[in-house]
């Protein structure tokens, strides 16, 4: 979907912010404001071929995560351990601009590509792992059905047999009917009992579109990573951390403690280290969960809201900045010297209107 042209003028205006900030000194004098606070940067995929087309959001290509760890090492910001930065943080001994690398989801291109980069620059890093798509093997089906209609030169769909109700076929000229398919289609993949339902039906809708689902399972291009590369990762510095079992924590306690439980239960066979350290899937999170969190043995919770951490911030709703193949480097230096926080605290009324961050 195109961005709204509001959108595009809100995005360039902050940009253009940032860019005279910087110029002006400002991202210096915020650093030195900030230096006592714990900044904590989120990483999801890598691009093994062109999924940060797909999803700029969510894939990086590695030559932008690179730049972004000779940032980090070219000006001295201190990368921790999430253990480390939370015992100092609360003992108040964090050195200047700590930082903490996190990466959501575990997918096999973070082991192929961002790993090596990790073991180079020395930095340690936590990894969020969903189990019951990791006990899958295969790609994430939802995510694959969204690439497949996102790279498709097709012009229309025969629909028989792809959804509950409905046949004949559409065209795909028009972006909402095709994205109305679209998630007709997820959904009634996940209503299918079986993964082997589910692979015949992504492969029948790759065929339809002109996408080789099979070049996609090859690549391992939306899989997670497989028991013998997550056990292999604590020799890189990386701890593997909980993200429930079904990448979902439901309102009700009682399912939500249970995804916690089954999440540590399939983890605990594979890593040796203490599983005490939690992620929101899709960064949802609300108050009611941190009974159930805290009776789970859970010592910090990472929300996807951007910010800094103080020893006032509650290790249960954790800020963290998204990063993406969509942030310039200027938005990531905003980010990380602390720059973009001193706006998005400024009292709306001296601005008028929200801060461009």
């Amino acid at each position: 979907m195109v961005d709204e042209p509001s959108s595009n003028l809100y995005t360039f205006s902050k940009r253009m912010v940032f860019r005279v900030s910087k110029w002006t000194g400002l991202f210096r004098f915020a650093s030195w404001k900030t230096k006592r606070s714990l900044r904590v940067l989120c990483y999801h995929g890598f691009s093994i071929d062109d999924e940060s087309l797909f999803r700029p959001h969510l894939f990086m290509q590695i030559s932008t995560f690179r730049q972004r760890l000779e940032y980090l090492k070219r000006h001295s910001f201190p990368v921790l351990s999430l253990n480390a930065a939370l015992s100092r943080l609360a003992a108040g001994t964090l050195p200047s601009r700590a930082t903490v690398i996190t990466v959501d989801d575990g997918f096999y291109s973070f082991y192929r590509h961002a790993v090596p980069l990790l073991r180079e620059f020395s930095f340690p890093a936590t990894v969020y792992i969903a189990s019951r798509d990791f006990l899958r093997g295969l790609p994430i089906f939802r995510l694959v059905v969204q690439y497949m209609f996102w790279k498709t030169r097709a012009k229309t769909l025969q629909l028989d047999g792809l959804i509950k109700a409905g046949a004949g076929q559409i065209s795909l000229s028009s972006p909402e009917t095709s994205r109305n398919v679209m998630w007709e289609i997820v959904q009634f993949g996940d209503s299918l009992s079986a993964d082997a339902q589910r692979t015949e039906l992504v492969s029948e809708v790759g065929r339809r579109l002109g996408i080789d689902y099979q070049e996609i399972v090859d690549k391992r291009t939306f899989c997670l990573m497989n028991p013998e590369e997550l056990s292999n990762l604590t020799s890189s510095q990386i701890d593997v951390q909980l993200h429930t079992h079904n990448h979902r924590l439901p309102e009700d306690l009682a399912l939500a403690a249970e995804e916690i439980r089954q999440n540590r239960q399939v983890l605990a066979q594979i890593v040796k280290n203490p599983l005490v350290h939690f992620c929101y899937p899709s960064g949802f999170w609300t108050r009611q969960h941190w009974p159930i969190l805290a009776a789970s043995g859970i010592q910090s919770a990472m929300t996807c809201e951007p910010g800094l951490n103080d020893p006032h911030t509650p290790n249960l709703a954790m800020n963290r900045f998204l990063d993406g193949e969509d942030i310039l480097q200027v938005e990531f230096e905003a980010e990380m010297s602390g720059y973009a926080e001193q706006l998005r605290r400024v009292d709306l009324r001296l601005w008028g209107a929200p801060s461009p961050c």
